[in-house]
């Protein structure tokens, strides 16, 4: 073997050790924020948002059993059930994963951090969504209804997986109401669109960004003016105006949020009658944005 070849292998080793200690740290993060989600707001305020730990806390008010032991028991059969599919690195770290998250709900040492339901429910779902977030961003999981809805649709094609698992969250939070009350199901509903909601972002990342396009018949001017001033860069679509008839050139810039009012600026500098459409880009990759 060259010092060239033993050079690059000792590089990819490095790299994938550093790639594992942050996502074995993402996962943990996310664990301990998990667990703390449900110590500190859901569970000492009997809100179930759904999934097998909101199972685990109605069998809990009914029967005393643990809450994460409930999910940890309702989470193994799926994964025996799915670990060749998801694959044995992703499967072995989740089936981890999960069982740790269960010995935190249950035993970590957190009490209620506030009795007021309705800040239970938000920062319940913004901790809890941040927490799942981590968890995905380590290529992990910890199982539940995501999981069972994946089983089912691999046998019965025609159902989607999200049917499946708004059914299950939805059962369990009509069950949450019924062994609770009402109220504590309407609550349970707005810490499931929050966790949805705040989990998103977390996979997203702070990169959300902005797409413009740019009608203007000094369309030259103003990429140059864009590209110089901003250092981004501008895409020219081929376009025609149906009501002159005249060919157009259309303009496409993405830019970060912060740059928005700065593009505003140099466009309508240039051409006050430029024709500008604005929206939103979930994921920008790439040169100037987030690596690939």
């Amino acid at each position: 073997m060259s010092l060239n070849q033993a050079g690059e292998e000792a590089r990819s080793l490095d790299k994938r050790w550093r790639t594992e200690i942050i996502d074995w740290s993402r996962i943990l993060a996310g664990l301990m924020l998990g667990a703390m989600a449900y110590q500190l707001f859901l569970i000492p305020n009997e809100i179930a948002p759904g999934g097998f730990t909101g199972i685990g806390q109605i069998l809990n008010t009914l029967f005393g059993w643990n809450v994460g032991f409930v999910a940890l028991v309702l989470n193994v059969p799926l994964f025996a059930l799915s670990m060749r599919s998801m694959g044995w690195r992703f499967g072995i770290r989740s089936l981890l994963a999960s069982f740790a998250f269960s010995m935190m709900i249950d035993y970590l040492p957190f009490g209620a951090l506030t009795h007021d339901k309705m800040l239970a429910a938000i920062f319940g779902g913004v901790v809890a969504g941040v927490g799942f977030g981590l968890i995905m961003l380590g290529d992990a999981t910890t199982g539940g209804s995501d999981m069972l809805g994946m089983l089912i649709h691999r046998k019965i094609k025609v159902i989607k997986v999200s049917s499946l698992v708004f059914s299950v969250d939805a059962l369990v939070i009509v069950a949450a109401g019924i062994v609770y009350d009402v109220q504590e199901a309407l609550l349970a509903l707005v810490s499931t669109y929050i966790m949805a909601r705040v989990l998103d972002r977390v996979l997203e990342g702070p990169n959300m960004a902005k797409a413009y396009f740019i009608i203007s018949r000094k369309a030259d001017e103003i990429a140059g003016a864009v590209m110089k001033d901003m250092g981004r860069g501008v895409t020219s679509l081929a376009g025609r105006g149906m009501y002159t008839g005249e060919d157009r050139s259309v303009l496409l810039c993405v830019i970060n949020r912060r740059e928005t009012l700065r593009l505003r600026t140099l466009v309508s500098g240039i051409d006050p009658c430029a024709f500008m459409i604005a929206t939103d880009v979930r994921e920008a990759l790439g040169e100037g944005f987030q690596p690939h």
